[in-house]
């Protein structure tokens, strides 16, 4: 694996979120969330050089590029830049922002047992993220309900993304249990 293609690729994802946030409190910069992505996959044993790189780029192209011409430039960029397997690997965990939330969320529970091997470890990963910031930063307008709710939801999608690293499901349990005994205790 080559330290310099993930730099690069942190340096590249650095760029595309510099004016972003995170929804919790804290104001804290989006960076800092592909970063914890990319980290506890790395934890978990993943050293394959395209997941790691798309761990850090998970979230570009729904969150970065507005419109269908934006999105095919930083396809292409990624793809000339880094690879057609870290595209292909974002395009797998990337919604289509033009459909109500309600609906993507539904949809991650359908496709992701059909996402490549790499995709769903990245499922996972980012969720775990995802359900450890409900509990220390969480969106500063949602309710025990709401976040108890995601919670379920990310479950169901995470259950189908199971049995490909031992250690990264058992965290996600682990993380699950814990935020849910957290949330419950509020």
């Amino acid at each position: 694996m080559s330290d310099y293609i993930i730099f690069e690729a942190l340096a590249f994802a650095a760029e595309r979120h510099k004016n972003q946030t995170r929804k919790g409190e804290g104001n804290i910069p989006y960076i800092n969330h592909p970063i914890a992505v990319t980290r506890l996959l790395s934890k978990f044993g993943e050293t394959n050089q395209d997941l790691l790189v798309a761990a850090l780029f998970h979230d570009l192209i729904e969150d970065t590029a507005k419109g269908k011409k934006e999105i095919k430039e930083l396809s292409d960029l990624i793809r000339d830049k880094f690879s057609e397997n870290v595209l292909n690997i974002v395009l797998e965990v990337s919604d289509d922002k033009s459909l109500p939330v309600e609906e993507r969320k539904h949809l991650q529970i359908i496709h992701t047992p059909k996402l490549s091997s790499l995709a769903k470890k990245l499922k996972i990963a980012d969720k775990i993220c995802n359900l450890i910031d409900i509990k220390d930063n969480p969106p500063k307008d949602w309710t025990v309900e709401r976040k108890l709710n995601y919670l379920n939801w990310a479950k169901q999608v995470v259950n189908g993304a199971r049995g490909l690293n031992k250690e990264l499901d058992q965290y996600f349990d682990q993380v699950y249990e814990e935020v849910y005994r957290f949330l419950k205790s509020t």
